[in-house]
């Protein structure tokens, strides 16, 4: 069977040279939109596991089922979308660095903290997963992906069950404890010194896992903690890994920049050509769908990540945009628990100020039937005439703030586990009234939408805030950047940090 050639572009996103095979398909990466957002990544799915009767069905609703969880040990869904034949899973980071390339590589560093921090993570994720009736299906150092700070999360988590409809849930998740404790067995043996406290330690978590208890494991291995180095929750081996897998991206271009593309079967594709439209059996090259929808897109214009139909609700949703309807007549996703971005700050949206404003116009006055007391009527005239040239004066569009400066505080108390950090922001003005739009930046590579707040006349300072809640064990340094854009000119910018620590 030949593999189609790997399209330029996916969700209007470019992609980038790196690849790498995974269980379920081809894992590629996504070409950054702007400055300061980083990669993501996208699985290609394997079309024939999609062609099984439902595999799609069970496919995004595992997909949405995992997205609800929002497991810190998952790498966050942003989109399920199918193009040209094939069916994407979009996620926020690439799985550039594993575990099985540490144990392949012999990544200097590495120790028995290492190793605890990577168990302990996974093991949190996979109880979480167990706990909400699901299952990862396919547990294995291949799938265990390291995260920017060195935190271990599990890739293609239930991927297996749904795309293998014959595997109960049940034995996945027997096979996932299983999985677990062949982890814990490879990892000591790499990573941990025979004989020591710790080797003994990772052995009876794994002998607590072959008994099918994966509680007892963890239990096991975070009340030993003191077999292990003192700082192994800094994670200072996993981060720099991680920091070793960025720069492998960025040495990376688009793959439309190469000269021509090749499939697995050795076949070209040369400079130029369509793939989604070389399809014979995917939609035309101007139609976009997702696996519970489909809508139609302009001739030639590519899709905007930020403001498509997706599984799990449309982000960054125009006001008068009609919402995803899926198969069971529902929502694709809702503000709550649908939607992967949340909305930052008190900021008003430019439609609710407009409706502010409709709600001060003056009602348009009706026909004059009769024409008495012609001075009264002047008089009134007059008066109203008045009133309107108030009301213009005070209305009247205006060149709005200059903005001066822009200051950022975080909490400077450390935050514990799953604490809500609070940060402010203040933007100084010269004093004019006027709308001023700003967005937060997050270290996390998360970004709010842009955001409006109306300063008024003779204010000063224009207070905007951020809540940011950090969940899970570990040590983590929060920085949130404010970013103010509007007015025109250069745009103000002001960070602050803060820390977090979980044991």
């Amino acid at each position: 069977m030949t593999t189609p050639p790997t399209p330029a572009t996916v969700a209007g996103r470019a992609l980038s040279d790196w690849s790498r095979d995974g269980r379920f398909g081809t894992w590629h990466a996504l070409v950054p939109g702007g400055d300061g957002e980083p990669p993501h990544g996208a699985l290609r799915i394997d079309r024939a596991l999609l062609a099984p009767r439902g595999a799609r069905q069970r496919l995004a609703a595992a997909v949405v089922a995992v997205a609800k969880l929002r497991l810190p040990g998952v790498p966050a869904t942003v989109d399920l979308v199918a193009e040209a034949g094939d069916v994407w899973l979009l996620v926020t980071r690439p799985p550039v660095r594993t575990v099985a390339n540490l144990l392949a590589e012999g990544a200097p560093g590495l120790d028995e903290g290492s190793a605890a921090s990577v168990l302990n993570e996974t093991a949190q994720t996979l109880l979480a997963l167990h706990a909400a009736g699901l299952a990862h299906g396919a547990l294995a150092p291949d799938r265990v992906v390291l995260a920017p700070d060195g935190t271990a999360l599990l890739a293609e988590a239930a991927l297996a069950t749904a795309l293998a409809a014959d595997v109960p849930t049940a034995t996945a998740r027997q096979d996932d404890i299983t999985a677990w404790a062949a982890l814990a067995r490879t990892l000591a043996t790499a990573w941990a010194t025979p004989g020591t406290p710790a080797a003994e330690l990772f052995a009876r978590c794994a002998d607590a896992a072959d008994s099918g208890d994966l509680t007892t494991a963890r239990t096991t291995l975070t009340t030993g903690r003191a077999a292990l180095p003192q700082d192994f929750l800094r994670r200072t081996a996993l981060r720099t890994a991680a920091a070793a897998a960025l720069a492998e991206l960025t040495r990376g271009g688009p793959a439309a920049d190469a000269p021509a593309q090749e499939g697995a079967d050795g076949d070209e594709t040369p400079d130029g050509a369509a793939p989604e439209g070389a399809t014979p059996n995917g939609p035309a090259a101007d139609t976009e769908e997702t696996v519970l929808g489909r809508r139609g897109q302009v001739p030639g214009s590519a899709a905007v990540p930020g403001d498509q139909a997706t599984v799990l609700g449309k982000r960054n949703q125009s006001p008068t945009a009609a919402p995803v309807e899926v198969a069971d007549g529902g929502h694709a996703g809702d503000g709550e628990d649908g939607g992967i971005l949340l909305r930052f700050g008190p900021g008003v949206p430019l439609t609710e100020e407009d409706a502010l404003r409709a709600l001060w116009a003056a009602p348009k006055a009706g026909p004059v039937r009769k024409r008495r007391r012609r001075a009264g009527l002047l008089g009134t005239v007059s008066v109203l005439a008045a009133v309107a040239v108030a009301l213009w004066l005070l209305l009247r569009p205006t060149a709005g703030p200059t903005v001066t400066a822009a200051e950022v505080a975080a909490p400077a108390q450390e935050l514990s586990c799953g604490q809500t950090a609070e940060v402010i922001g203040v933007v100084r003005t010269d004093g004019r009234g006027g709308p001023i739009t700003y967005r937060w930046l997050r270290s996390d590579g998360r970004r709010s939408e842009e955001l409006t707040r109306t300063a008024r006349r003779g204010e000063r300072e224009v207070t905007v805030h951020l809540q940011w809640t950090v969940r899970g064990p570990g040590l983590f340094r929060g920085t949130a950047r404010l970013q103010v854009l509007r007015p025109a000119g250069s745009p103000v910018e002001a960070e602050g940090s803060f820390r977090y620590s979980c044991a």
